[in-house]
């Protein structure tokens, strides 16, 4: 053994437990965030000049003159940010969400996203650099989606973890260590979690997040114009987009047989009809079934199955009430699980078996996640975790936090201004009526989206 190999034996034996370390310390503060509820303590101080940057640019082209695009269109802003004690200094702070900012207009508790790295490289936080707070801005429970990512896991689909932050902002002449209350942490889907959670490599997998294409829609051979699926991650793996085009000339272009033949063999199936049963029984209509966006796409490879994940899930539990009142919603049918021209649905439920693996999937999720018995004890242990946060912001959020759960007499929650059900009042009659509608003693209520 030579004196260059004795000093990198010594250097790796040195410095690997020390990664390791680092490494065991991040995943724990993780865990205690995700799984074990510590709630983030965070404090935002952004100059006035900063705050002017960060509001939304008007896009005259957009949709008609002076309409507001939500789309990208966000701009990040440098902001000094505390997160449970530890400063980032000129850290990334921009507003994110579409019906959430909208709703936060006159309200200083905006949906925020951060980015500890974005001018200061290197800034981490236990090995992560972004953030995700939604404002929760109909649920003032923060619970309907922590419980609605966990019932898309427990139909076998991959879903960012989620938390709790508790957050105050002072913003220079605007307002100083206001208390915005309680936000829900959303993990970032980027290339750590391509890699670690849905086992892809950026050399080689696309991920996408569709919002300018209402269907999916076949574009020609022409690789670049499918940048229009919004491909966050593998812009450049031409082999993958390729595979993508396929997938979507066959579900546009095939004759019956062929896609009968052929459908198994490039879409996942089996996550389709876990991520269809979950919806159902969520009532998540501002979704892929019903709205272009609020999902995501992943092939991991030139040859994987197409998968269609979940995301930004806060108008579950029958709160998406555009196309229905929540009386409807709440009795949705189950046998056409989706509300908007939706051609590869269409066309599985054409087939003989996919409403089969489908209705399996249903009763599945009824017997083993969406019970009574599992959510109402889920709902028990979040409300012990967040109780005495909502108590340092007074009387009136303490009966909001009640009503967001429990509802009025009617199980209405009251605490917001759109016409919904609180959680429990909701999953009690989702329950009746998806029992109902399996045994053939009710048919439920059809939905459809106005074109």
């Amino acid at each position: 053994m030579n004196g260059y190999t004795i000093c990198i034996s010594l250097f790796l034996s040195t410095i690997a437990p020390v990664l390791l370390t680092f490494a065991q310390d991040d995943d724990a503060f993780w865990k205690s965030v995700y799984d074990d509820n510590h709630v983030l303590q965070i404090e935002i101080k952004i100059s006035r000049e900063s705050w002017e940057t960060m509001q939304p640019k008007r896009n005259n082209n957009a949709r008609g003159k002076g309409r507001l695009d939500f789309a990208n269109e966000f701009d990040y802003a440098k902001s000094e940010i505390t997160i449970d004690g530890q400063l980032f200094p000129d850290a990334g702070l921009r507003f994110k969400g579409n019906s959430s900012y909208r709703s936060s207009r006159n309200s200083l508790k905006k949906p925020f996203k951060i980015d500890t790295n974005r001018f200061i490289k290197g800034q981490k936080l236990h090995g992560r650099t972004k953030l995700n707070l939604s404002n929760a801005f109909l649920d003032p429970a923060y619970m309907k989606e922590k419980l609605a990512y966990e019932v898309y896991r427990a139909a076998g689909l991959p879903t960012p973890k989620t938390g709790w932050a508790n957050v105050v902002l002072s913003v220079e002449g605007i307002a100083d260590k206001k208390p915005l209350g309680v936000y829900v942490l959303i993990e970032q889907l980027d290339e750590r979690y391509l890699k670690e959670t849905l086992q892809g490599d950026p050399q080689q997998s696309i991920l996408t997040k569709p919002e300018s294409l209402d269907d999916w829609v076949y574009l020609g051979e022409d690789l670049k114009a499918y940048q229009q699926y919004n491909i966050k991650i593998g812009k450049t793996n031409s082999q993958t987009i390729q595979r993508f085009t396929e997938i979507i000339r066959l579900i546009e272009h095939a004759d019956d047989q062929e896609f009968t033949d052929k459908i198994q063999d490039y879409v996942d199936l089996e996550t389709l009809a876990g991520y269809l049963a979950a919806t159902s029984l969520l009532g998540n209509i501002d979704s892929y079934i019903g709205m272009p966006h609020n999902y995501y796409l992943l092939l991991n490879s030139p040859q994987d199955r197409l998968k269609l994940l979940p995301w930004d899930v806060n108008e579950a539990f029958g709160t998406f009430t555009l196309f229905a009142p929540c009386e409807q919603l709440v009795k949705w049918e189950i046998n056409r699980p989706w509300v908007a021209r939706r051609k590869l649905l269409e066309r599985l439920f054409e087939t003989e078996e996919f409403p089969k693996v489908y209705r399996n999937a249903l009763a599945d999720l009824m017997e083993k996640a969406f019970t009574e018995k599992l959510l109402f004890a889920q709902i028990d242990e979040y409300k012990n975790a967040l109780t005495p946060v909502i108590q340092q912001l007074g009387t009136s959020a303490l009966d909001s936090f009640e009503m967001g759960i429990e509802g009025d007499a009617n199980g209405r929650n009251l605490a917001v201004g759109r016409k919904t059900f609180a959680i429990k009042p909701f999953v009690r009659q989702r329950i009746e009526s998806v029992k109902s509608q399996l045994d053939g003693t009710d048919k439920g209520v059809s939905l459809s989206r106005r074109r």
